[in-house]
């Protein structure tokens, strides 16, 4: 694979004595929909962690957009986080008495943009997600709405890749399939790289590639593989 946005070669984390990732392979290209499934307590969050340069006490060489990770100055590493990582957690980590658009205008914000530019972004971003833009306070939306105002949040600045940890985890199979829609929509509109732990069949059927994390490694999965391990029906 060429051109990759994300590369990384010889990943290994270990906690004490537990060796968590082993040797691990990934290349990611722009605009892929990388969907990565295992069983639980396999390191899947501890790779995102590594992915999004959260954990930098890895072994191995990890590469965004063809910039070194592990050699970049602290200003390298939080020009890395601003201009091509973008994160959707599984709890949304949203400041409940903000409204929609306050949280959503964090990263923006934080990355030094001026407020307009800011606010103009995520408004066009949760106009595209269907996200209400009032005075709400996010505390007052539904859990489908709350996981979209964390998409618009980890889409303000526009990243090259977008690291989502189990986003539909907590929504019903309707809300899930709504939210991965307009996921999907924006992924190929505006050329992202989405890289995504799953457990759902319906959304891996989406994904370009399905990768599975075991033993400290990434395998090509079968689609019909269940995400958690067990047997197939």
């Amino acid at each position: 694979m060429s051109g990759a946005i994300l590369k990384a070669e010889g990943v290994g984390r270990s906690f004490g004595s537990l060796r968590v990732l082993d040797g691990l392979e990934l290349e990611a290209s722009p605009g892929e929909f990388l969907g990565i499934i295992g069983r639980s307590g396999t390191g899947k969050s501890t790779l995102l962690g590594i992915l999004g340069t959260h954990d930098l006490e890895f072994e191995g060489r990890l590469e965004l957009d063809g910039r070194d990770v592990k050699s970049s100055t602290p200003a390298g590493l939080a020009s890395m986080r601003r201009d091509i990582l973008g994160y959707v957690f599984q709890d949304f980590h949203l400041l409940p008495e903000l409204t929609a658009l306050e949280n959503a205008i964090l990263p923006a914000v934080f990355s030094g943009r001026d407020a307009e530019s800011a606010r103009n972004s995520a408004i066009d971003v949760m106009d595209q997600l269907g996200v209400r833009i009032d005075s709400t306070p996010t505390a007052m939306l539904s859990r489908g709405e709350r996981q979209r105002v964390a998409v618009a949040r980890g889409l303000v600045n526009r990243p090259g890749v977008l690291l989502a940890d189990e986003p539909s985890a907590s929504l019903d199979d309707d809300n899930e399939n709504i939210l991965f829609d307009m996921l999907d929509g924006l992924r190929r509109r505006q050329g992202f790289t989405l890289i995504a732990v799953v457990h759902s069949r319906a959304v891996l059927s989406r994904a370009d590639r399905v990768l599975e994390l075991r033993e400290g490694r990434l395998r090509p999965a079968e689609r019909n593989v269940p995400p958690e391990g067990g047997s197939a029906p």
